[in-house]
């Protein structure tokens, strides 16, 4: 009897100066029942093995698994083949030109590529000189915003090959009067330098 008691007094001695580690983790089943047979309270008990699945059931989750698997693979494929039109054809950059007339999508990529990495050029050389870029976007504008009219009016065309001719012109124009905008900078930044180096001698 005094044995018993000793073991009830250690393990709630051990409970409280555990309890912190007690309250935080949660024992499984098995510690519960080694506990219960070492304090000889109960029976051990007999714990059933798990049902087995029937044999038909046992590859659906087998069959889900390659189901998701190809339609991951299918989804990465029409991903990418979306990514290379856009990059052939700039479909996200000018959708309504691309659909409309898909024969000249490939151009009108390459003139508005050129169009932005002038632009992007002419920003870069105007930076200590806000208002000249001012200038300078102001006639860009004018013809973007022909373009625009042009692109509205695509649709509702009778003859979309002669408005698609107008507006590469207008592309053109812009790529035209960017190129010469960017000379005028280049010119007066190389007459700055040559100022400046006439300026140290």
């Amino acid at each position: 009897m005094k044995k018993s008691s000793d073991k009830k007094d250690r393990l709630e001695r051990f409970v409280r100066d555990n309890r912190e580690d007690f309250d935080r983790l949660e024992p499984d089943d098995s510690l519960w029942r080694r506990i219960d047979l070492q304090l000889g309270d109960t029976e051990p008990e007999v714990v059933a093995a798990p049902a087995k699945t029937p044999p038909r059931f046992r590859n659906w989750g087998r069959a889900y698994f390659d189901w998701r698997v190809a339609a991951g693979l299918l989804l990465a494929l029409c991903v990418s083949y979306l990514v290379y039109l856009n990059k052939e054809y700039g479909v996200t950059r000018d959708p309504q030109v691309a659909l409309n007339v898909p024969t000249y999508a490939r151009e009108f990529a390459q003139y508005n590529d050129a169009i932005e990495q002038k632009r992007r050029e002419l920003i870069k050389l105007t930076t200590d000189n806000p208002d000249l870029y001012g200038e300078f976007s102001t006639d860009l504008d004018r013809l973007e915003k022909s373009y625009g009219n042009l692109r509205s009016e695509l649709n509702k065309a009778p003859n979309q090959e002669a408005l698609v001719q107008a507006m590469i012109q207008n592309l053109q124009w812009q790529i035209d009067l960017l190129n010469q905008q960017l000379t005028i900078l280049q010119r007066i930044k190389q007459a700055n330098e040559r100022h400046e180096n006439k300026a140290i001698i």
